[in-house]
């Protein structure tokens, strides 16, 4: 299953610029903003969770809640499990300041070190991104973008250059956020589903929970609210889109009880298969697991 670092790893690399030479106050957000995510890292290192759930968003308190409780681990002591630590921000070049909306985020440029080994602490972008709830600033979650595969923007940012990529649209906050998604329920199994589809863009949902849309991709997850014992039901929502020449669509849903160790199988609940005659717009998938 897709491994989800809780709030610290993700890789992206897209972004959009502010200059911040005599502007007041993007001194004074990136002022903020600092502030806040090291409140909250300070919350991480002592392992304080009522202080961590008040520095960050409810959004993302509600995202990681939900994967904790349906991998069967107990909430919120998992969240301080983990050996990965949040980086400290001392050394790092401040590249931009940018708020849009109700978001904002802080973007760094330098070695980046989350309690790995120092020789594997090298040259990186972070950024930082956070929500304005209730007029106040609350931090959300980062993104490292590692560098060893491009080392043209590497070398440009080695010399104090401005990267290009900081000019892309896509490189900016979103300006809101999505509400926080509904509490899952404990489950009975932790389960997680293998979708692999082509000429065919597909949505799950199950347990109140509408997954990102799929499409000509396999994808792998850790099922939110996981299974419960006896009945279970799962909606695949479709639709199609054209396939390359030569190609003929196809769509395979499965569902597995995953075991606690990584190293051991998971057992298949459910399988389904798209008719070769074309998939229905949706279809409602009922199962039954043994207690």
């Amino acid at each position: 299953m897709r491994q989800i670092f809780l709030l610290f790893l993700g890789f992206s690399l897209f972004h959009h610029p502010s200059p911040l030479s005599g502007q007041t106050s993007d001194a004074e957000l990136h002022a903020t903003l600092e502030k806040v995510y090291l409140r909250w890292r300070e919350a991480m290192i002592r392992k304080d969770a009522q202080a961590w759930a008040a520095t960050i968003t409810r959004y993302r308190q509600t995202v990681i809640r939900n994967l904790v409780v349906s991998e069967r681990r107990k909430f919120p002591d998992a969240v301080f499990a983990s050996e990965v630590q949040p980086p400290a921000l001392a050394g790092l070049r401040l590249l931009e300041v940018q708020e849009v909306g109700l978001t904002a985020h802080l973007v760094y440029f330098g070695k980046i070190n989350m309690g790995q080994d120092q020789e594997l602490v090298r040259d990186n972008i972070l950024k930082l991104k956070f929500y304005r709830e209730n007029g106040e600033w609350k931090y959300d979650s980062n993104r490292i973008t590692r560098l060893e595969n491009a080392p043209e923007v590497l070398k440009e940012l080695q010399a104090g250059k401005r990267p290009d990529f900081l000019d892309l649209p896509e490189y900016t906050p979103p300006g809101s956020m999505p509400p926080p998604p509904p509490l899952c329920r404990v489950p009975d199994h932790k389960a997680g589903y293998k979708l692999q589809t082509l000429g065919y863009e597909t949505t799950i949902s199950m347990n109140g929970i509408d997954y990102e849309p799929v499409q000509d991709a396999l994808d792998q997850q850790v099922l939110i609210g996981g299974l419960v014992n006896r009945h279970n039901e799962i909606t695949l929502k479709i639709k199609p889109v054209p396939v390359p020449e030569g190609s003929k669509a196809s769509l395979q849903f499965r569902v597995y009880i995953l075991a606690n160790d990584p190293d051991k199988p998971g057992t298949e609940v459910l399988r389904w298969q798209a008719p070769e005659t074309g998939a229905p717009a949706q279809v409602t998938l009922p199962f039954e697991v043994k207690p």
